[in-house]
């Protein structure tokens, strides 16, 4: 798990850490994956969930599924 307090710090860490191991492999192919997992107590306003969405399409998510 990465913390969303420090979020670029962690990833950092783990690209640091462990994708450039495999990456400086001869023939490697590398992978990554970001999955966001979000519980808030009410509804989203209508406004939120476009920018949301809109954000999502903008960074290139491929999945994007807000209930």
């Amino acid at each position: 798990m990465i913390s969303p307090n420090r979020p670029a710090r962690d990833i950092y860490q783990i690209v640091e850490a462990i994708v450039e191991q495999f990456t400086t492999l001869p023939g490697s192919q590398v992978r990554l994956r970001l999955e966001i997992e979000t519980r808030v107590p009410d509804v989203l306003e209508r406004a939120k969930v476009r920018t949301l969405v809109e954000s999502a399409n903008t960074l290139g998510f491929v999945e994007k599924s807000l209930e």
